[in-house]
């Protein structure tokens, strides 16, 4: 069992989250929480501190460019420990309790995050070292109040078909049961074409419309407005392959690679993928426990600049799209081991995020 605080219902505590009831919002539970907490049974919430022996006061930042900045001032009287209330502040100074920053949507850049973790090393005013961030990226994980355990981006696939059986989705997943597609062998994932990579893919897959399934019509620098979006996960379970567009490619702010739900979509659905995303991506998933393609395809590009990188994706495509579909069917089994590891991996690391909280209390 797990205690959880909270004190600013039926808001979020501290922040009331961007879209907390898209992304951030369990309806087992009916409060607003971390991802890693949806799939609990044995929660048990309190309004106070005050007589637990153990508790966790839980917090989703959702957009850490903006709200970081109440974390770096935490001591001024405007800063976070203002909104967090006395009880939890005198559990957390008599080692009852943690509080659990999660980091769940957007990237945080390393000139925000430096004067964050040098602000949680003072603890001469208020307990900042019984503050633990949850980061979507192992990056910053070196520091020994972050970690990097699947929330939102990475579970949030999984947790959302299970969400449905406690309330609606109203999450973006689009999911529409009388919803059906055309048998496609690629599907361009990515909610939005809106950057100059984007285009160049969306100008591919336009090319060869008997191969391709789009997942949006925003195209960047287009004329044309449409919110008409393929349906998850019905045009996932309609295709052989994913060509992953990640956020930020042309992002030269974001100092590491970003992974989100279009890639993560992948290990849920048992999918093979290529990804274009930022450099090294391939290197994150690896470092996660994740397996990739190669050999059965050149992955070499992980490496490279943008431009060069996006030059062998599309090769990459090409020697896809132009096999037989003996060669496809080939392909494809070589492919059902690493589509198995990754899914179970996925629900691996899941399980060590629930033994991650559990073990709190012993600390």
């Amino acid at each position: 069992m797990l205690n959880i605080v909270h004190d600013n219902l039926p808001h979020g505590n501290v922040w009331f989250p961007q879209k907390v009831y898209e992304v951030a919002f369990s309806f087992r539970h009916n409060k607003p929480l971390p991802f890693f907490f949806h799939l609990y049974d044995n929660l048990t919430f309190h309004t106070s501190a005050d007589g637990l022996d153990s508790f966790i006061y839980p917090i989703v930042m959702a957009d850490p460019y903006i709200q970081c900045r109440l974390l770096v001032m935490n001591s001024n009287p405007f800063g976070f420990w203002s909104y967090v209330s006395d009880s939890v502040i005198q559990g957390l100074r008599e080692k009852r309790g943690w509080i659990i920053i999660d980091l769940y949507s957007e990237p945080i850049t390393q000139r925000d995050f430096i004067p964050l973790i040098e602000a949680l090393s003072d603890s001469s005013q208020f307990p900042n070292d019984r503050i633990l961030l949850n980061i979507t990226s192992p990056h910053f994980t070196d520091n020994k109040q972050v970690f990097c355990h699947p929330s939102f981006l990475e579970m949030g696939c999984y947790v959302q078909q299970i969400q449905k059986s406690y309330g609606p989705c109203l999450c973006s997943c689009g999911f529409d049961p009388e919803c059906h597609y055309p048998r496609k062998r690629f599907l361009l994932l990515n909610n939005h074409m809106d950057y100059p990579v984007a285009q160049v893919f969306a100008k591919y897959a336009k090319t060869h419309p008997t191969s391709f399934l789009d997942s949006s019509n925003d195209t960047y620098g287009s004329t044309e407005s449409s919110s008409t979006f393929v349906h998850m996960p019905q045009a996932l379970y309609e295709n052989d392959f994913n060509v992953v567009l990640e956020g930020y490619v042309d992002n030269d702010e974001i100092e590491y690679p970003f992974i989100t739900e279009k890639t993560y979509r992948n290990f849920r659905g048992k999918k093979p993928f290529i990804l274009m995303g930022n450099r090294y991506s391939y290197k994150v998933l690896l470092s996660l426990g994740y397996k990739t393609f190669h050999p059965l395809i050149n992955e070499s590009f992980d490496t490279y600049e943008t431009r060069d990188r996006c030059k062998v994706v599309l090769n990459e495509l090409e020697n896809l799209r132009t096999k037989t579909d003996a060669q496809w069917d080939s392909f494809l089994r070589e492919c059902e081991p690493i589509v198995e590891h990754n899914y179970n991996n996925l629900l691996s690391r899941i399980k060590q995020t629930k033994a991650w909280l559990e073990g709190l209390k012993d600390l």
